[in-house]
């Protein structure tokens, strides 16, 4: 039963090493999106705030959506799991 409750330990151990290195990269690659959209919404005339700028906050939503997936792809393709 030791040996069981050991591998687990090691397993959380490499989930935490894994989940760190992903936050770190999203966090990288969403503060430029962030600092976009705060551009964006600062700039933006009042008549916009449904209209173009709904549709570029969107837009910038998927970008990091998509960063998401590439730096998970990305992650497992480098051995993280």
């Amino acid at each position: 039963m030791l040996p069981e409750a050991t591998l687990q330990t090691v397993d959380l151990s490499e989930n935490d090493q894994r989940r760190q290195r992903l936050r770190t990269q999203l966090l990288a690659a969403a503060l430029p999106v962030i600092d976009q959209l705060v551009d964006t919404l600062v700039t933006a005339p009042d008549r916009e705030l449904f209209r173009s700028v709904e549709v570029q906050a969107r837009d910038l939503g998927q970008q990091l959506a998509a960063a998401a997936q590439q730096a998970g792809l990305d992650d497992r393709k480098k051995g993280g799991i």
